[in-house]
């Protein structure tokens, strides 16, 4: 039972950090999250095409089995995050039993998870070679090691601009004292 516990108690705190970071991605107005989203929709069949080498004929065929497999791996990715977040809430008031129902959820949500991505790969063997589908492992993770890295150096530059304001004020100030 301890194990269990000690689980669900790693798994919320995983999950609470899901959701501070969508929190503050959050703070943006609809419009511009809109464009990003459209934006980064684009870039990622600009690099999965390119990084696949998809033929014309194969990018036809691959985006709608992978746009659906994404669809229904966000959904389950958003039911967990929202389990999880409703456990957090109620985790002082929870049962045993309470306790137990929602981490078999949880391990219920993961088992469907890999099961849509054996049926994925499953789907994806009818429309690509199979070194392209071992290739899209890959790419995955490229695409994913390269956002991060993109949100990184953004954050890093808007840090910088921030000290800089604070750096060139705090300078102006000693100067309109020295004067």
């Amino acid at each position: 039972m301890k194990r269990i516990i000690t689980t669900i108690a790693a798994l919320l705190l995983t999950g609470v950090a899901a959701m501070t970071l969508r929190a503050q991605g959050q703070g943006m107005g609809q419009g511009a999250m809109q464009g990003d989203s459209e934006k980064l929709t684009a870039y990622k069949i600009a690099f999965f095409t390119k990084n696949l080498d998809l033929t014309p004929a194969e990018a036809e065929k691959f985006w709608p089995v992978y746009n659906d497999y994404s669809a229904k791996k966000s959904k389950l990715q958003t039911d967990r995050m929202l389990l999880l977040r409703n456990a957090a809430h109620h985790q002082a008031s929870m049962t045993e039993n309470e306790v137990a129902s929602s981490a078999d959820k949880l391990i219920k949500s993961f088992a469907d998870e890999a099961a849509l991505v054996a049926s994925f790969y499953e789907s994806l063997k009818k429309v690509l070679p199979p070194a392209k589908v071992i290739r899209l492992c890959q790419v995955e993770n490229q695409y994913k090691q390269h956002l991060l890295r993109e949100l990184n150096q953004r954050r890093q530059g808007q840090s910088q601009k921030g000290q800089g304001l604070r750096r060139s004020s705090g300078q102006a100030g000693s100067a309109a004292l020295t004067e």
